[in-house]
């Protein structure tokens, strides 16, 4: 019979499920969304100051929203965050706490980001009487968010949203990481979300680049660069798993 610690946490965990797909799901929508083409044409930047001022309120409004959820995404990694949870005795639940805040910081952003009026982008081209780059958007879009899920089921979805923890808790067993070679264990500390590529395109590749969505981009792609600190070793690990692989294949279908 479980626990009322481990029936908690397990609760945490589901809601942690449907709380990344949901919110992963919005900023897919969110990103994919093609601009539409504005009644006047305008300029990349702001040409007078009361243009100035309606655009810098938005886009300072933008930024708290973007750096709260990067400012989540790593204060709560921190081994003074991960000692309170086992304090407290939710240690069992601490990679669904963790994708629970970063799905609702996600959704808060999205909720309240702010569009001004008159929007100055730094390149547009019409998709919706174009329907060839209208599905070229869009396909590339949902290709990208195909990678990145297939990464994350290689990258073992379930630890990483949280139920594996409570399922081997539930049957008296390790926890899951400790099943996993050290190097694959030292590459997850530093390298937990796939691919780096398709989530560039998701947040680069539209049809109009406004100042909000640039700024976005530019946060979320310099974060991306500058958390996922690959080494050497971790290229030669992947390198040695993919060799690995390629030779059982041959083997399996001799």
């Amino acid at each position: 019979m479980i626990s009322f610690k481990q029936l908690v946490c397990f609760l945490l965990s589901l809601l942690s499920f449907m709380s990344v797909f949901y919110s992963v799901g919005k900023l897919g929508i969110f990103l994919a969304t093609p601009s539409r083409a504005q009644p006047t044409a305008t300029q990349a930047f702001p040409a007078t100051r009361a243009e100035l001022r309606a655009t810098l309120f938005p886009l300072f409004f933008n930024t708290i929203w973007v750096v709260l959820f990067v400012l989540q995404h790593s204060g709560m990694r921190a081994e003074r965050v991960k000692r309170l949870w086992k304090a407290i005795g939710l240690e069992l639940a601490e990679r669904s706490l963790y994708n629970i805040a970063s799905s609702y910081c996600l959704l808060l952003l999205l909720k309240n980001w702010q569009t001004p009026s008159t929007q100055h982008r730094l390149w547009f081209f019409e998709v919706e009487t174009n329907r060839t780059l209208w599905w070229l958007l869009v396909g590339s879009h949902v290709l990208s968010w195909i990678v990145v899920y297939g990464g994350s089921l290689m990258v073992d979805l379930p630890e990483l949203i949280g139920l594996k923890h409570v399922y081997y808790d539930i049957n008296d067993l390790a926890p899951p990481m400790s099943y996993k070679s050290r190097d694959l264990q030292d590459y997850y500390k530093r390298y937990r979300h796939p691919s780096f590529v398709a989530l560039s395109v998701v947040l680069w590749f539209t049809n109009g680049m406004t100042l909000e969505r640039c700024l976005l981009a530019v946060v979320w792609s310099v974060y991306m660069y500058l958390a996922w600190n690959t080494t050497e070793a971790d290229l030669k690990y992947q390198k040695h798993q993919l060799e690995r692989k390629r030779a059982e294949l041959v083997r399996v279908t001799k």
